[in-house]
């Protein structure tokens, strides 16, 4: 996997370390000021570019959400970190969902992010993939893909960072984790979790609603759900104080326990 925001992990010594997943046609740099900020009260944190996509779009697959989970599982093994607190937003939350599943003995603490248990429309997200895999890989392609993430746009010159975050990864990779997201249903195993849980979505997120929270924090025992107003499918940049002030406490309550 790829080593983006490795900076984070290298600056800061105490534990857990804090592990970040990112979203459908993102990167690690969707973190990286959430990284800052657990790095600024002394907590170490990795944000990985997932395989196909940002710095590791020549990555081979599979591109499939159980891939991308047993293949954190050996990114966790090559930097020497038994057990972690946990990030995943978007896709990245349907990750960490199947890495709790599947490797449960390495968390401490899930935090999950404008995620869900279940694509609310699967075939139209099957149709949206097939018809990427048709379509020329380019600006015009990614923009409403990303112009999606926010409810409000962020300025120009951060919406064209963005979009050429999209546009790094490789348009298989892009159709096959789009297919792997469609088809993924994990409500009804979800509880199995039995780590600390918190959840966070943002009121006006259109691709996965304050509902898909409560159907998570519902199944998973003991689990918080938290509403981040303002905000759309990218709480963690739209309204980054509101989305620190309930996010930092809970990552850091093991380093501080």
């Amino acid at each position: 996997m790829g080593v983006a925001a490795l900076y984070s992990l290298q600056r800061a010594g105490a534990e857990p370390a804090v592990v970040c997943v990112h979203g459908y046609c993102q990167s690690g740099a969707y973190w990286a000021p959430t990284l800052d900020a657990l790095a600024a009260a002394g907590s170490r944190g990795l944000a990985p570019d997932l395989p196909g996509f940002g710095a590791s779009a020549d990555q081979p697959g599979p591109y499939t959400m159980e891939g991308y989970a047993d293949a954190l599982a050996g990114l966790l093994d090559r930097h020497g970190l038994d057990r972690v607190v946990l990030v995943g937003g978007s896709m990245g939350g349907v990750v960490a969902q199947h890495f709790a599943l599947r490797h449960p003995g390495r968390l401490t603490r899930l935090l999950l992010v404008a995620t869900g248990g279940a694509t609310a429309d699967p075939a139209g997200a099957l149709a949206k993939a097939d018809a990427l895999a048709a379509a020329t890989w380019d600006a015009a392609c990614v923009a409403p893909i990303v112009d999606g993430f926010f409810y409000r746009p962020p300025p120009a010159a951060k919406l064209e960072e963005y979009r050429r975050i999209a546009l790094m990864a490789s348009q298989a990779a892009a159709v096959e984790a789009g297919r792997s997201n469609a088809r993924s249903r994990t409500l009804e195993r979800l509880g199995a979790i039995a780590v600390p849980t918190l959840i966070i979505q943002g009121r006006h997120d259109r691709a996965r609603t304050p509902e898909h929270g409560a159907q998570m924090r519902d199944r998973i025992p003991g689990a918080r759900l938290e509403i981040v107003e303002d905000a759309g499918h990218t709480p963690q940049l739209e309204a980054p104080d509101a989305f620190r002030a309930v996010a930092l406490p809970f990552l850091r309550a093991t380093a501080q326990a």
